[in-house]
This record gives C-alpha cells, structure tokens and sequence, in this order.
C-alpha cells in the first residue's frame, strides 16, 4: 500500500512539473555551414515600465521643520534653506502651496511654484526661507506650512 502511493505521489509530481515545463516556449536552431556547424537564434526581453516619482525633503532643523526662533517685527531674517531633490522617470512639474500663518510671519521663499523638471535620478532645488515680521503682528508663537507637490507630466 505505502509502494502505490508512493508511486502515485511521483506520478503527480512528474505530471505537474511536465505541465509547468509546457507552458515555456521552445524553439529549436538548426546549425549549418561546412566545415564547422554553428547555430545561432534570440529571445525577446520584455517588461512594463511603472511611472515613478519621489519627493525628498531636508530641513534645516529637527522635524522637518524651519526655525527661525524669537525675533523681531521689521527685521528680515533669512539664511535657512530647504533642499529638495525629485527622481522622476518622467518630466515633472513641482508645485507648492503656502498655508497657515504665513502673512502675520512676513514669510518668503525662492523657489517658485511650478518649477519644471526631466526624467532623473535625483533633480536638486532649494528653497530659500526668510521672514520679515510686520509690525503689525502680535507677540506670540506663529506657524506656516509649505507643501511641496511633485507631478509627473
């Protein structure tokens, strides 16, 4: 008893890896020529290609974020820097959109919205951040938020 089903758990094993083996393609390349038999053939490399696109922020400070600490109304400082980088395998477009308390800050930033890259590993900006607290703004703890948004055009 143990012989037969042994025999037949071989026979089901032979049968599924012979049906895994058909679904290959084979073909055969006769060799010709005189004095020495050569043989040459190809194969066909296919694949689909995903689009990709990655966004990569560093902030000067802890947290992603920019601090730029206590300071003054009417006084600008600057000198913080968000560097951006975008891996794309397509033409890109970079948009950002400026939220929060950005007026009572007196907030400003070089990179323009729309800023256009191509396909690459790594495509560097920066962003240069400065505040210019207006007078007319109150003493106390204020944020804004800067969303950066990477498409693929």
């Amino acid at each position: 008893m143990k012989k037969t089903l042994m025999l037949v758990a071989l026979a089901v094993a032979l049968l599924l890896g012979a049906a895994a083996f058909a679904s290959a393609a084979s073909q055969t390349y006769a060799g010709s020529g005189s004095p020495f038999s050569s043989a040459n053939g190809s194969v066909t490399v296919t694949s689909t290609v995903n689009p990709k696109i990655n966004l990569t922020i560093v902030a000067p400070d802890a947290t992603q974020t920019v601090n730029f600490g206590s300071i003054d109304p009417g006084v600008v400082v600057g000198g913080k820097t968000v560097t951006l980088s975008v891996a794309s395998n397509r033409n890109f477009t970079m948009t950002k959109a400026i939220t929060g308390q950005n007026a009572q800050l007196g907030l400003t930033t070089s990179l323009a919205s729309g800023a256009t890259g191509v396909p690459a590993a790594a495509s560097p900006f920066t962003d240069n951040y400065s505040v210019n607290v207006p007078f007319t703004t109150a003493p106390g703890v204020y944020n804004a938020q800067v969303q950066y948004t990477v498409t693929q055009n």
